[in-house]
């Protein structure tokens, strides 16, 4: 239902803003001319996000409509925003003026002024915003290491890289070149590797991977995007080279761990590990199993039940890919608890309204004696942009006292 409703909105904001468009550049000659052009470009690109999602492969021709149908949806959000902030100072000249007035003779002009304007800052903002998700930065974070833990561990933590058609092979290596001097101990995924499993090399993972080499591995969990693209990688034959496709039987998300194992990550769905007797780690499966099997997943309780007592003492580092009910993690006694999915909202206002939604949406917070942080993410869905802040690697250093 909630799809339906996106769908139709979708349909409506383009609509109006081609109407409005339309409107703006009433005129004869050359303007008649830019009108049209300006139209029928925005229709094309109003198209585009759907039609990408039906196109199957991951040709340029492929690549390039999503691109172009990501950035619309960028750009369509700050024309919104921009058109938002105009009518509000039109009400204040009003309402509080007037301060500016149009001679009558000028309106038609200072209609296309508005018109460039805005179609100039959303496409400004837009095309920063994406330029700001080729440059991800290192967030560090000290933490005390619980009184079990005698030696220093050094943990880099990832989560939302959104793998696929639009961040590539190449973006994921310059992921790895930022974490590669770092030389952790230990690297956690917190779901959402996948966006798609056309645009999604397994062979230039594991290379890129295997750079790193961290003593106590790569272990990952799954995000609701692996059931996603999982779902959709029904589509692609069993026949595709090896390295480049995801296996054509089973349910989608065990498609999608396949793949990701395939890569050299360790998955963890619902299941614990002992790392070198150092750390217990515990990967909860997705809240989107649910949603795709009709199964719940394991209850954190239960899930620990299956730990043998030996284990227990272990710090607990825990992975859970959606940061609701934060309290499970500070129940089960937990040292620390990393997750992603909230991206911080990504574009512009939308921060806000996941912080309405989550107790902590982005950054660092506590629970007694459990220490979690909220990824910002890697990667990006949807639009290839970011006006939230930077896409992160979290650096985690445990230092005994």
């Amino acid at each position: 239902m909630i799809f339906t409703l996106i769908k139709w909105l979708y349909a409506a904001v383009n609509i109006y803003l081609i109407v409005l468009l339309y409107r703006s550049l009433r005129g004869n000659g050359v303007v008649r001319v830019v009108r049209v052009v300006s139209c029928l470009t925005a229709i094309l690109l109003s198209v585009a996000f759907p039609v990408s999602r039906m196109i199957e492969g991951n040709s340029l021709w492929a690549k390039s409509v999503t691109f172009a149908g990501t950035f619309w949806l960028s750009f369509i959000l700050h024309v919104l925003l921009v058109l938002l902030l105009l009518s509000l100072l039109r009400w204040c000249n009003r309402r509080f003026g007037p301060w500016f007035v149009i001679a009558p003779e000028r309106l038609r002009r200072w209609r296309y002024i508005s018109c460039g304007g805005v179609i100039g800052v959303a496409l400004l903002v837009s095309s920063l915003g994406w330029l700001n998700t080729q440059y991800p930065v290192v967030h560090e974070i000290t933490l005390p290491a619980p009184g079990q833990l005698k030696t220093p561990l050094k943990i880099v933590a990832l989560s939302d890289t959104h793998l696929g058609r639009l961040v590539s092979p190449e973006d994921f290596s310059r992921l790895i070149d930022l974490i590669e001097p770092l030389q952790p101990d230990l690297v956690l995924f917190a779901g959402d590797i996948l966006d798609d499993h056309y645009g999604f090399d397994s062979d230039a993972t594991r290379t890129n991977l295997a750079r790193l080499n961290p003593v106590l591995g790569v272990w990952a969990i799954m995000g609701n995007h692996e059931y996603y693209s999982g779902e959709n990688s029904s589509k692609i034959p069993a026949t595709l080279p090896i390295g480049k496709h995801a296996y054509s039987t089973g349910d989608g998300a065990a498609r999608s761990r396949r793949l990701l194992e395939q890569s050299g990550i360790r998955m963890l769905r619902d299941e614990w590990a002992d790392l070198d007797g150092k750390i217990l780690l515990v990967g909860r499966d997705d809240l989107s199993l649910e949603r795709f099997t009709e199964q719940r997943r394991k209850s954190l309780p239960d899930l620990l039940a299956t730990v043998p007592a030996g284990l227990r003492q272990q710090p607990m580092i825990l992975l859970d890919h959606q940061p609701y009910h934060l309290e499970e993690a500070e129940q089960a006694g937990a040292f620390l608890q990393f997750s992603g999915h909230t991206h911080n909202g990504q574009l512009f206002p939308f921060n806000f309204l996941v912080a309405l939604v989550y107790e902590n949406a982005y950054g660092y917070s506590r629970r007694g004696n459990t220490h979690y942080w909220v990824s910002s993410g890697a990667g990006t869905w949807g639009p290839r942009a970011r006006t939230t802040g930077r896409p992160e690697v979290v650096l985690i250093n445990i230092a005994p006292n």
